[in-house]
Protein backbone atom coordinates (compact mmCIF):
# COMPACT_ATOMS: atom_id res chain seq x y z
CA UNK A 1 0.00 0.00 0.00
CA UNK A 2 2.90 2.09 0.41
CA UNK A 3 3.47 2.59 -3.37
CA UNK A 4 0.06 3.82 -3.72
CA UNK A 5 0.93 7.20 -3.79
CA UNK A 6 3.94 7.01 -6.25
CA UNK A 7 1.46 5.28 -8.93
CA UNK A 8 -1.08 7.97 -8.71
CA UNK A 9 1.71 11.23 -8.46
CA UNK A 10 3.26 9.21 -11.67
CA UNK A 11 -0.20 8.86 -13.27
CA UNK A 12 -0.82 12.31 -12.65
CA UNK A 13 2.28 14.11 -13.88
CA UNK A 14 2.05 11.79 -17.01
CA UNK A 15 -1.43 12.33 -17.65
CA UNK A 16 -0.72 16.36 -17.35
CA UNK A 17 2.31 16.26 -20.01
CA UNK A 18 0.48 14.56 -22.40
CA UNK A 19 -2.52 17.06 -22.10
CA UNK A 20 0.14 19.98 -22.97
CA UNK A 21 1.52 17.67 -25.79
CA UNK A 22 -1.38 16.81 -27.48
CA UNK A 23 -3.26 20.10 -27.65
CA UNK A 24 -1.08 21.45 -30.53
CA UNK A 25 -1.72 18.30 -32.43
CA UNK A 26 -5.16 18.05 -31.83
CA UNK A 27 -5.32 21.76 -33.25
CA UNK A 28 -4.22 20.51 -36.43
CA UNK A 29 -6.11 17.14 -36.85
CA UNK A 30 -9.26 19.37 -35.30
CA UNK A 31 -10.05 17.48 -32.80
CA UNK A 32 -11.82 20.26 -31.27
CA UNK A 33 -14.69 21.36 -29.58
CA UNK A 34 -16.20 24.51 -31.33
CA UNK A 35 -18.61 26.13 -30.02
CA UNK A 36 -22.11 26.67 -31.49
CA UNK A 37 -25.57 25.51 -30.80
CA UNK A 38 -25.63 23.64 -27.25
CA UNK A 39 -22.09 24.89 -26.88
CA UNK A 40 -21.64 27.91 -25.08
CA UNK A 41 -17.74 28.01 -24.50
CA UNK A 42 -15.23 30.29 -25.98
CA UNK A 43 -12.64 29.33 -28.90
CA UNK A 44 -11.97 26.05 -30.22
CA UNK A 45 -11.34 23.38 -27.62
CA UNK A 46 -8.66 20.28 -27.69
CA UNK A 47 -10.79 17.00 -27.14
CA UNK A 48 -7.87 15.25 -26.07
CA UNK A 49 -7.93 14.82 -21.93
CA UNK A 50 -9.43 11.19 -22.97
CA UNK A 51 -6.19 10.38 -24.64
CA UNK A 52 -3.75 11.50 -21.75
CA UNK A 53 -5.69 10.02 -19.07
CA UNK A 54 -5.72 6.29 -20.96
CA UNK A 55 -2.05 6.97 -21.70
CA UNK A 56 -0.90 7.56 -18.25
CA UNK A 57 -3.95 5.31 -16.63
CA UNK A 58 -1.92 2.23 -18.66
CA UNK A 59 1.71 3.39 -18.57
CA UNK A 60 1.52 3.53 -14.99
CA UNK A 61 -0.55 0.46 -14.79
CA UNK A 62 1.76 -1.90 -16.44
CA UNK A 63 4.25 -1.03 -13.27
CA UNK A 64 2.06 -2.16 -11.21
CA UNK A 65 3.55 -5.45 -10.12
CA UNK A 66 0.21 -7.40 -9.82
CA UNK A 67 -1.22 -10.26 -12.07
CA UNK A 68 -2.74 -7.56 -15.24
CA UNK A 69 -3.82 -10.76 -16.65
CA UNK A 70 -7.39 -10.90 -15.56
CA UNK A 71 -7.47 -6.92 -16.60
CA UNK A 72 -7.08 -7.79 -20.28
CA UNK A 73 -10.37 -7.01 -20.59
CA UNK A 74 -10.24 -3.80 -18.88
CA UNK A 75 -7.70 -2.28 -20.95
CA UNK A 76 -9.12 -3.66 -24.41
CA UNK A 77 -12.90 -1.92 -23.68
CA UNK A 78 -10.99 1.44 -22.91
CA UNK A 79 -9.09 1.43 -25.50
CA UNK A 80 -12.08 0.52 -27.92
CA UNK A 81 -14.07 3.47 -26.44
CA UNK A 82 -11.21 5.50 -26.42
CA UNK A 83 -11.33 4.64 -30.77
CA UNK A 84 -14.87 5.18 -31.17
CA UNK A 85 -15.01 8.63 -28.48
CA UNK A 86 -12.31 10.05 -31.33
CA UNK A 87 -13.64 9.00 -34.50
CA UNK A 88 -17.09 10.36 -32.68
CA UNK A 89 -15.43 13.86 -31.99
CA UNK A 90 -13.59 14.01 -35.21
CA UNK A 91 -16.97 13.25 -37.63
CA UNK A 92 -19.98 12.91 -35.20
CA UNK A 93 -20.23 8.73 -35.38
CA UNK A 94 -24.07 7.39 -35.66
CA UNK A 95 -25.24 6.52 -32.35
CA UNK A 96 -25.69 2.75 -33.46
CA UNK A 97 -22.31 2.26 -33.75
CA UNK A 98 -21.02 4.16 -30.47
CA UNK A 99 -23.75 1.48 -28.87
CA UNK A 100 -21.67 -0.96 -30.79
CA UNK A 101 -18.61 0.02 -29.58
CA UNK A 102 -20.56 0.44 -25.62
CA UNK A 103 -21.43 -3.19 -26.45
CA UNK A 104 -17.78 -4.74 -27.12
CA UNK A 105 -16.57 -3.32 -24.37
CA UNK A 106 -19.07 -4.04 -22.14
CA UNK A 107 -18.82 -7.96 -23.42
CA UNK A 108 -15.03 -8.00 -22.66
CA UNK A 109 -16.06 -7.27 -19.10
CA UNK A 110 -18.08 -10.10 -19.07
CA UNK A 111 -15.90 -12.56 -21.05
CA UNK A 112 -12.63 -11.80 -20.17
CA UNK A 113 -13.22 -10.43 -16.76
CA UNK A 114 -15.69 -12.60 -15.68
CA UNK A 115 -17.96 -9.67 -13.97
CA UNK A 116 -21.11 -9.76 -13.86
CA UNK A 117 -24.10 -8.58 -11.61
CA UNK A 118 -25.15 -11.89 -10.43
CA UNK A 119 -27.58 -10.53 -7.58
CA UNK A 120 -29.00 -7.39 -5.93
CA UNK A 121 -27.78 -8.10 -2.91
CA UNK A 122 -29.67 -9.17 0.58
CA UNK A 123 -33.38 -8.87 0.11
CA UNK A 124 -36.07 -9.62 3.59
CA UNK A 125 -36.71 -13.75 2.60
CA UNK A 126 -33.92 -13.85 -0.23
CA UNK A 127 -30.45 -14.71 0.70
CA UNK A 128 -29.17 -12.72 -1.53
CA UNK A 129 -31.49 -11.98 -4.78
CA UNK A 130 -29.77 -13.62 -7.54
CA UNK A 131 -30.57 -12.91 -11.05
CA UNK A 132 -30.54 -16.28 -13.14
CA UNK A 133 -30.32 -15.77 -16.59
CA UNK A 134 -31.06 -12.66 -16.37
CA UNK A 135 -27.52 -11.35 -14.55
CA UNK A 136 -25.75 -11.56 -18.40
CA UNK A 137 -28.33 -8.92 -19.54
CA UNK A 138 -28.92 -6.63 -16.73
CA UNK A 139 -25.14 -6.08 -16.74
CA UNK A 140 -25.33 -5.32 -20.13
CA UNK A 141 -27.66 -2.61 -19.58
CA UNK A 142 -26.46 -1.56 -16.11
CA UNK A 143 -22.66 -0.89 -17.69
CA UNK A 144 -23.57 0.50 -20.68
CA UNK A 145 -26.18 2.82 -18.70
CA UNK A 146 -23.02 3.89 -16.95
CA UNK A 147 -21.18 4.40 -19.81
CA UNK A 148 -23.65 6.63 -21.22
CA UNK A 149 -25.00 8.43 -17.24
CA UNK A 150 -20.95 9.78 -17.35
CA UNK A 151 -21.04 10.89 -21.19
CA UNK A 152 -24.02 12.76 -20.93
CA UNK A 153 -23.02 14.55 -17.50
CA UNK A 154 -19.69 16.44 -19.64
CA UNK A 155 -21.43 18.87 -20.07
CA UNK A 156 -19.49 21.70 -17.87
CA UNK A 157 -15.93 22.07 -16.84
CA UNK A 158 -14.45 19.79 -14.90
CA UNK A 159 -18.11 18.32 -14.20
CA UNK A 160 -17.49 14.83 -15.13
CA UNK A 161 -14.34 14.53 -14.47
CA UNK A 162 -14.63 15.90 -10.92
CA UNK A 163 -17.53 13.61 -10.14
CA UNK A 164 -15.47 10.43 -11.11
CA UNK A 165 -12.89 11.49 -9.10
CA UNK A 166 -15.10 11.47 -6.31
CA UNK A 167 -16.16 8.08 -7.32
CA UNK A 168 -13.17 6.75 -7.60
CA UNK A 169 -11.80 8.23 -4.24
CA UNK A 170 -15.22 6.07 -2.73
CA UNK A 171 -14.65 3.09 -4.38
CA UNK A 172 -11.04 3.09 -3.52
CA UNK A 173 -11.93 3.14 0.07
CA UNK A 174 -14.31 0.13 -0.43
CA UNK A 175 -11.74 -1.78 -1.81
CA UNK A 176 -9.46 -0.43 0.99
CA UNK A 177 -12.04 -2.01 3.80
CA UNK A 178 -11.99 -5.09 1.84
CA UNK A 179 -8.51 -5.46 1.16
CA UNK A 180 -8.67 -6.01 -2.50
CA UNK A 181 -5.19 -4.94 -3.66
CA UNK A 182 -5.48 -5.25 -7.50
CA UNK A 183 -8.59 -2.55 -7.62
CA UNK A 184 -6.99 -0.18 -5.32
CA UNK A 185 -4.22 -0.30 -7.05
CA UNK A 186 -6.22 0.30 -10.24
CA UNK A 187 -8.52 2.96 -9.08
CA UNK A 188 -5.28 5.18 -7.94
CA UNK A 189 -3.60 5.38 -11.04
CA UNK A 190 -6.91 5.89 -12.69
CA UNK A 191 -7.32 8.99 -10.27
CA UNK A 192 -3.86 10.09 -10.75
CA UNK A 193 -4.77 10.01 -14.34
CA UNK A 194 -8.08 11.91 -13.77
CA UNK A 195 -6.44 14.73 -11.63
CA UNK A 196 -3.79 15.68 -14.68
CA UNK A 197 -6.76 15.85 -16.70
CA UNK A 198 -8.48 17.88 -13.92
CA UNK A 199 -5.43 20.13 -13.42
CA UNK A 200 -6.11 21.88 -17.11
CA UNK A 201 -9.98 21.06 -16.86
CA UNK A 202 -11.55 21.78 -13.53
CA UNK A 203 -12.53 25.35 -12.76
CA UNK A 204 -10.98 27.47 -9.95
CA UNK A 205 -10.82 31.52 -9.39
CA UNK A 206 -7.52 31.32 -11.18
CA UNK A 207 -8.30 30.14 -14.27
CA UNK A 208 -11.25 31.57 -16.17
CA UNK A 209 -12.31 28.57 -18.37
CA UNK A 210 -10.91 24.22 -19.27
CA UNK A 211 -8.33 24.60 -21.60
CA UNK A 212 -8.99 21.12 -22.70
CA UNK A 213 -12.33 18.83 -22.64
CA UNK A 214 -12.27 15.21 -22.07
CA UNK A 215 -14.07 14.56 -25.51
CA UNK A 216 -16.39 11.28 -26.19
CA UNK A 217 -13.56 9.32 -25.68
CA UNK A 218 -12.72 10.31 -22.42
CA UNK A 219 -16.09 10.31 -20.65
CA UNK A 220 -17.05 6.72 -22.27
CA UNK A 221 -14.11 5.01 -21.27
CA UNK A 222 -14.38 6.62 -17.89
CA UNK A 223 -17.83 5.05 -17.60
CA UNK A 224 -16.63 1.95 -18.34
CA UNK A 225 -13.62 1.87 -16.39
CA UNK A 226 -15.91 2.48 -13.32
CA UNK A 227 -18.20 -0.21 -14.15
CA UNK A 228 -15.61 -2.84 -14.55
CA UNK A 229 -13.88 -1.88 -11.06
CA UNK A 230 -16.98 -1.61 -9.42
CA UNK A 231 -18.53 -4.73 -10.41
CA UNK A 232 -15.21 -6.51 -9.62
CA UNK A 233 -15.49 -5.10 -5.97
CA UNK A 234 -18.90 -6.38 -5.45
CA UNK A 235 -18.70 -9.51 -7.36
CA UNK A 236 -15.71 -11.07 -7.65
CA UNK A 237 -13.98 -9.79 -4.60
CA UNK A 238 -13.94 -10.64 -1.59
CA UNK A 239 -17.69 -10.68 -1.18
CA UNK A 240 -18.06 -8.44 1.17
CA UNK A 241 -19.07 -5.54 -0.31
CA UNK A 242 -22.66 -4.66 -0.39
CA UNK A 243 -24.33 -3.82 -3.80
CA UNK A 244 -26.10 -1.15 -2.39
CA UNK A 245 -23.33 1.01 -1.16
CA UNK A 246 -21.52 0.73 -4.58
CA UNK A 247 -25.00 1.79 -5.84
CA UNK A 248 -24.90 4.78 -3.79
CA UNK A 249 -21.75 6.16 -4.97
CA UNK A 250 -22.51 5.56 -8.53
CA UNK A 251 -25.82 7.29 -8.06
CA UNK A 252 -25.88 10.78 -9.35
CA UNK A 253 -24.88 10.68 -13.06
CA UNK A 254 -27.19 7.38 -13.68
CA UNK A 255 -30.17 9.76 -11.81
CA UNK A 256 -29.27 12.56 -14.00
CA UNK A 257 -29.47 10.69 -17.03
CA UNK A 258 -32.35 8.48 -15.98
CA UNK A 259 -34.74 11.43 -14.90
CA UNK A 260 -34.11 13.54 -18.37
CA UNK A 261 -35.21 9.77 -20.29
CA UNK A 262 -38.64 9.60 -18.57
CA UNK A 263 -38.72 13.75 -19.06
CA UNK A 264 -38.20 13.08 -22.72
CA UNK A 265 -40.01 10.35 -23.49
CA UNK A 266 -42.87 11.75 -22.02
CA UNK A 267 -42.54 14.59 -24.02
CA UNK A 268 -42.59 11.99 -26.94
CA UNK A 269 -39.00 12.96 -27.59
CA UNK A 270 -36.08 10.50 -28.22
CA UNK A 271 -34.51 9.38 -24.94
CA UNK A 272 -31.01 10.48 -26.02
CA UNK A 273 -31.86 13.18 -27.76
CA UNK A 274 -29.23 16.23 -26.56
CA UNK A 275 -30.67 19.31 -24.85
CA UNK A 276 -30.16 22.09 -22.23
CA UNK A 277 -32.39 20.17 -19.16
CA UNK A 278 -29.36 18.72 -17.62
CA UNK A 279 -28.99 19.18 -13.26
CA UNK A 280 -26.33 21.18 -13.80
CA UNK A 281 -28.49 23.76 -16.25
CA UNK A 282 -31.20 24.30 -14.18
CA UNK A 283 -28.64 25.38 -11.23
CA UNK A 284 -27.10 27.93 -14.09
CA UNK A 285 -30.78 28.80 -14.74
CA UNK A 286 -31.34 29.64 -11.27
CA UNK A 287 -27.93 32.13 -11.07
CA UNK A 288 -25.09 29.85 -10.14
CA UNK A 289 -21.99 30.30 -11.74
CA UNK A 290 -20.40 27.56 -13.33
CA UNK A 291 -17.87 27.28 -11.14
CA UNK A 292 -20.70 26.75 -7.95
CA UNK A 293 -22.48 24.63 -9.95
CA UNK A 294 -19.41 22.16 -10.78
CA UNK A 295 -19.08 22.48 -6.55
CA UNK A 296 -22.36 21.73 -5.57
CA UNK A 297 -23.04 18.83 -7.88
CA UNK A 298 -19.43 17.38 -7.03
CA UNK A 299 -20.19 17.87 -3.13
CA UNK A 300 -23.91 15.95 -3.85
CA UNK A 301 -21.70 13.21 -5.58
CA UNK A 302 -19.49 13.31 -2.63
CA UNK A 303 -21.79 12.76 0.63
CA UNK A 304 -23.96 10.05 -1.19
CA UNK A 305 -20.50 7.99 -2.15
CA UNK A 306 -20.28 9.14 2.02
CA UNK A 307 -23.87 8.11 2.61
CA UNK A 308 -23.74 4.61 0.96
CA UNK A 309 -20.21 3.03 2.90
CA UNK A 310 -21.15 4.16 6.03
CA UNK A 311 -24.41 2.75 5.80
CA UNK A 312 -22.85 -0.55 4.75
CA UNK A 313 -20.25 0.07 7.27
CA UNK A 314 -22.80 0.59 9.96
CA UNK A 315 -24.79 -3.08 8.47
CA UNK A 316 -27.97 -1.14 6.72
CA UNK A 317 -29.31 -4.01 4.30
CA UNK A 318 -28.73 -3.78 0.93
CA UNK A 319 -32.51 -3.55 0.20
CA UNK A 320 -33.01 -0.46 2.52
CA UNK A 321 -30.14 1.42 0.89
CA UNK A 322 -31.87 0.62 -2.75
CA UNK A 323 -35.08 1.61 -1.38
CA UNK A 324 -33.66 4.80 0.02
CA UNK A 325 -32.21 5.09 -3.57
CA UNK A 326 -35.19 5.13 -5.08
CA UNK A 327 -36.61 7.58 -2.94
CA UNK A 328 -33.86 9.80 -3.51
CA UNK A 329 -34.37 9.28 -7.42
CA UNK A 330 -37.96 9.88 -7.02
CA UNK A 331 -37.25 13.48 -5.38
CA UNK A 332 -34.30 13.79 -8.16
CA UNK A 333 -37.32 13.25 -10.73
CA UNK A 334 -39.77 15.79 -9.43
CA UNK A 335 -37.03 17.93 -9.40
CA UNK A 336 -36.47 17.87 -12.88
CA UNK A 337 -39.66 17.91 -14.22
CA UNK A 338 -40.75 21.30 -11.79
CA UNK A 339 -38.02 22.80 -12.80
CA UNK A 340 -39.32 25.88 -14.06
CA UNK A 341 -40.41 25.96 -9.89
CA UNK A 342 -37.35 24.93 -8.64
CA UNK A 343 -35.29 27.69 -10.63
CA UNK A 344 -37.95 30.60 -8.81
CA UNK A 345 -36.72 28.64 -5.56
CA UNK A 346 -33.25 28.90 -5.72
CA UNK A 347 -33.06 32.16 -6.96
CA UNK A 348 -35.66 33.34 -4.18
CA UNK A 349 -32.49 31.67 -1.99
CA UNK A 350 -30.10 33.01 -3.61
CA UNK A 351 -31.37 36.56 -3.08
CA UNK A 352 -32.02 35.85 0.68
CA UNK A 353 -28.07 35.12 0.69
CA UNK A 354 -28.61 31.46 1.06
CA UNK A 355 -25.55 29.47 -1.20
CA UNK A 356 -24.01 33.01 -1.87
CA UNK A 357 -20.76 31.46 -0.78
CA UNK A 358 -21.05 29.66 -4.79
CA UNK A 359 -22.30 32.56 -6.71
Amino acid sequence: MFALPAFLIAAFLISLFLVFLLRRPALHLGLVDIPGGRKTHEGHVPLVGGIALFAGFTFVALLIEEDLGPYRGLFWGMGVLLIAGILDDLRELKPRYKALAQLIATGSLILWGDNVVSHLGQWPGMDPLWLGWLAVPFTLLAVVGLINAVNMMDGADGLAGGIVLVMLGWLAVVAGLTEQTGPIYLLATLAGSVLGFLAVNFPHPWRSCASVFLGDSGSMLLGFGLAWLAVELVYTGSGAVAPGAVAWILGLPVFDTLSLMVRRLGKGQHPMAPDREHLHHIFQRAGFSLRGTVYILVTIAFVMGGVGVGAWQLGVPDWVMILGLLVLFAGHLYFVQHAWRMVRVMRWMRSRRVGSRFH
